[in-house]
């Protein structure tokens, strides 16, 4: 056979292999396979897609359910294929990742990427027993720049459900309590995006009869979530883009304001090192620091300023400054 027929058996079969699901989903059918193959390139028979897998059965973790008619492919919860040839660079880096991550992202997305932390740590291990005087873990720390608030817990069966309304367009019945709420209330949601700010998880949403605006949903507070498949789906419109730039409910990118400060000699030197912009500025005038510079009007700019509220006092814009004035003023009224 010739050499260019092996390589593209190699890569098909290698496709096919990422279109399996995972052990806790429903599986999927040769044909099914077969159908996803197509739409990527590769013409195949479903008995063609049948001969690989029962192949690939002898070296790779699939489970298959011989009394299911057709039967359906997924992967063992075992499922464990390495990374080929992960370099240290790599290595290091998903080391690094994983303690900068495992805080704020929830329990089910870091347990996806459970196999390839265990390969760096595994490529990190072989380093160190070739000839390296300490194990990397022995020489870098991630230290987090601000509080991090734990991630939320967060039901795998909810999140998987989640997941796939999102990805398919499916409607869904849930049991939702928000924080004003003393109990869960039903509710029937037209899911559209997943959000992930800091370490909480919000479902973006459309909900019946509640308008033609997209709402967020903490995914920690779902209590149950049904997917209704033949529910018609509304014909609102909605893009991802313009829910972030309109900028409703802190999660917005904001809009370019023209911003000017006066800044202590201490906070001077922090931004000396890590701008706010790319066109900020700080000019000295008989010894008072003043910083301008084009930045977003952001529920996290907010709180930066807040976080530096002795070090810094805005002048302009006027909203902004009225804004952290009226919080910082609540705040002082605390320790009356």
């Amino acid at each position: 056979m010739p050499a260019q027929a092996k390589g593209n058996i190699i890569q098909r079969q290698w496709e096919m292999l990422r279109l399996i699901p995972g052990h806790d989903l429903p599986g999927r059918t040769a044909s099914d396979l077969a159908a996803a193959l197509a739409m990527r390139g590769y013409e195949v028979t479903r008995r063609t897609v049948e001969r690989d897998l029962k192949n690939l059965l002898a070296c790779m973790p699939l489970a298959v359910d011989e009394t299911e008619r057709p039967q359906r492919w997924r992967w063992k919860r075992t499922k464990g294929v390495d990374v080929p040839g992960m370099e240290a660079a790599e290595a290091m880096a998903l080391y690094m990742m994983h303690d900068a991550m495992s805080a704020q992202l929830p329990s089910c997305f870091m347990d996806a990427l459970k196999s390839r932390f265990s390969q760096a740590n595994k490529t990190l291990g072989t380093i160190a027993r070739n000839g390296a005087h300490a194990r990397w873990s022995d020489r870098v720390r991630i230290v987090p720049a601000h509080v991090v608030l734990r991630a939320p817990r967060i039901a795998p069966k909810i999140m998987q459900s989640l997941q796939r309304a999102v990805l398919n367009g499916i409607p869904v019945d849930v049991s939702y309590q928000s924080l004003h709420e003393s109990t869960p209330t039903p509710r029937r949601l037209y899911p559209r995006a997943l959000l992930l700010r800091g370490s909480s998880l919000y479902l973006i949403a459309h909900q019946r009869d509640a308008g033609e605006a997209a709402l967020h949903f903490a995914v920690q507070r779902f209590s149950t979530v049904r997917l209704r498949e033949l529910e018609p789906w509304p014909t609102t419109p909605f893009a991802l883009d313009a829910f972030m730039q309109d900028g409703r409910d802190q999660f917005g990118e904001g809009t370019l304001v023209d911003f000017e400060a006066t800044v202590s000699t201490a906070l001077y030197r922090i931004l000396r090192d890590s701008p706010l912009s790319d066109d900020m500025r700080v000019v000295e005038n008989d010894g008072v620091l003043t910083l301008s510079a084009t930045v977003r009007d952001t529920w996290a700019l907010h709180t930066w300023i807040l976080g530096h509220a002795e070090h810094i006092s805005v002048s302009r814009p006027a909203p902004l400054r009225e804004a952290l004035a009226g919080r910082i003023r609540a705040a002082a009224a605390q320790y009356g």
